[in-house]
């Protein structure tokens, strides 16, 4: 099988820019990681945002650009495209102040030598203008993932609690180191995060706003407020559950099984369908599709589950290096 690129994962800017220790593995062309505070494990992430300001700092005929989008809570990624990244730099090049964007990239820690603070920064290989409802599907599947790993830092020194979150190998590893580079980390921060976030998605005032954010984001919906609840409300619903389980264990599993099924056949359906409509003759890019099945809630190990079993199904093939195809 060809190797694929790391997955693009969802963060939010505040998490990336506490992501300073660098972690590479023992295998060979490992990237460098850069390990957040709570456990995110990120070489290539998925971030979404307005286009707040953009700068070529070089030349026409050696462009350096620097950039700056803020995302849904009014935090900063600062994206950099220059001579190495021709691809990354073209696509800034043709974007305009004030754009929602999505944009795939991979992750940098810098540390002048005459400085003690480390600058995280974002190479895209991908960006591209969207709708700001994009922008806010985005960013409540970032708040899906910030809130796995809060609940997965609080619950790491009890096995229990924490085999119960069902994590996969990547989240798991990301949680053990930085628990290794992280002596101490101020968990009520990622929590107010989290609860800024969803609040403005939802159409909300926040009391004391931290940021200076004033770009208009559009209500994701009311749909959104179910998921700014207290911690106290969701134990309850888990403990109902469980008992449930208990009481009707063999209904339970079974119903499992089938909803899992189901969940892959309609992942897979639209994998072929986003493949059958952006295939312009030579297969879709990777990344593209990467970008496109994020709005569908797929992620991007649960796409390449979806491949790989496409693939052997016969279904769809690589004409090259990661581009597919319908067979």
């Amino acid at each position: 099988m060809a190797q694929r690129r790391e997955p693009g994962i969802l963060v939010l800017a505040q998490e990336l820019a506490s992501s300073i220790e660098k972690h590479v593995e023992d295998r060979e062309y490992s990237p460098t990681y850069l390990i957040s505070e709570i456990g995110g494990k990120l070489s290539r992430v998925l971030i979404a945002g307005v286009l707040d300001q953009i700068e070529n700092r070089g030349s026409e005929e050696d462009p350096f650009y620097t950039a700056r989008v803020i995302d849904p809570n009014g935090d900063y990624y600062y994206l950099q495209a220059g001579q190495y990244n021709p691809e990354g730099a073209a696509a800034l090049s043709k974007l305009e102040v004030g754009v929602p964007v999505l944009c795939v990239g991979k992750v940098r820690a810098r540390t002048p030598e005459d400085s003690e603070r480390t600058y995280v920064s974002v190479q895209p290989e991908s960006i591209r203008a969207v709708t700001m409802k994009e922008v806010n599907h985005w960013a409540v599947r970032a708040c899906d993932g910030l809130m796995l790993r809060i609940k997965a830092t609080k619950a790491f020194d009890n096995e229990e609690d924490f085999g119960k979150l069902k994590l996969n190998d990547r989240e798991i590893d990301g949680i053990k180191l930085s628990r290794e580079f992280y002596q101490s980390v101020a968990l009520e921060n990622y929590q107010a995060l989290l609860y800024n976030c969803l609040t403005r998605l939802a159409g909300g005032e926040l009391e004391s706003p931290e940021s200076e954010f004033t770009g208009e984001f559009e209500s994701a919906g009311d749909n959104i407020d179910a998921a700014v609840q207290s911690e106290k409300e969701k134990p309850e619903t888990k403990v109902e559950t469980e008992i449930s389980k208990e009481e009707k264990p063999e209904i339970e599993v079974e119903t499992e099984n089938v909803t899992e099924d189901k969940k892959t056949d309609d992942n897979e359906s639209k994998v072929m369908n986003l493949i059958r409509k952006m295939d312009e003759g030579d297969g879709i890019y990777y990344d593209d599709l990467g970008i496109a099945i994020s709005m569908e809630g797929v992620d991007g190990p649960m796409l390449d589950e979806v491949l790989d079993s496409l693939t052997d199904q016969g279904l769809i093939y690589q004409p090259r290096f990661n581009h597919y195809k319908e067979a």
